[in-house]
């Protein structure tokens, strides 16, 4: 149970960020091709993850 739940918590914080990530460069009036999007929204994403929300999360936990 402890994984599922964390495992919830990654997927909302995943969540929140491509929402915002996507709203604020839909609000700033970038216009990118899907694959460059796709590319600005994981280079954010995946290095947010891996070393402030994960360990962040982790700490938490314990």
């Amino acid at each position: 149970m402890a994984k599922f739940k964390f495992t919830l918590k990654v997927w909302v914080c995943v969540w929140i960020m491509v929402t915002g990530i996507s709203l604020g460069m839909n609000m700033s009036g970038v216009s990118l091709p899907l694959p460059v999007r796709t590319l600005v929204l994981s280079g954010i994403i995946v290095p947010s993850m891996v070393f402030i929300i994960i360990p962040f999360l982790k700490r938490r936990e314990q």
